[in-house]
């Protein structure tokens, strides 16, 4: 992954001011409870601050880290994220759909019954987050990773798995299409799971 271009210098913001371009500002401990679609943040930090029914249609988020933040029915529809860390944040719900990551991070998050579907995904590193029941579907994964998650009960529809390596992930009642499987990593007890998605029976 990329290195994030934070300024060393960043300036404190204590309330959310609608602007259109955002750049160089630390918010910590902020709730922002309104719609910023059509935005550009620039090398800012969040810590501990709260979103609330927040739509971020359309939005532009460039060396940007989230730190221990809270997200409550939060839309990221058709964002690009480019060299974004969320780190140790409660992203459950959240909606990432036909959006663009590269170089983002996901790490000790919590997102239960997130979407991503339709996004896409460049370099990108899941890290040791719970996204049980969370949905991949129609997504594109290009150099991606997944490293001790729990996936179980996620879905995967029409998503090609080439490349991706669920060895160190559960994966406990995943939902794929069997025609996309070519390629996918996995350890010797997952490869169980995947037998069964294909219809095959294994007796001992």
């Amino acid at each position: 992954m990329k290195k994030l271009k934070i300024n060393t210098s960043l300036e404190p913001m204590d309330e959310w001011t609608y602007e259109s371009y955002v750049s160089d500002y630390i918010f910590e401990n902020v709730c922002i409870e309104q719609n910023l679609d059509n935005v550009t943040i620039d090398g800012c930090k969040f810590s501990k601050c709260q979103f609330k029914d927040c739509s971020f249609s359309f939005m532009e988020c460039m060396d940007i880290i989230f730190d221990h933040c809270e997200f409550e029915n939060v839309h990221f529809n058709q964002c690009s994220l480019s060299r974004v860390h969320f780190i140790s944040c409660r992203i459950s719900g959240m909606e990432f759909s036909q959006s663009l990551m590269q170089d983002t991070l996901f790490q000790l998050c919590k997102g239960h019954y997130c979407d991503f579907g339709g996004s896409t995904f460049k370099d990108c590193m899941f890290d040791i987050n719970d996204l049980t029941g969370s949905g991949f579907v129609q997504c594109d994964f290009k150099k991606t990773s997944f490293d001790k998650c729990i996936l179980n009960s996620t879905e995967w529809f029409n998503t090609k798995l080439k490349e991706l390596d669920f060895s160190s992930c559960e994966i406990e009642n995943i939902a794929v299409s069997s025609d996309k499987l070519t390629g996918v990593v996995v350890n010797s007890s997952q490869a169980l799971e995947f037998v069964k998605l294909l219809g095959i029976v294994v007796r001992d």
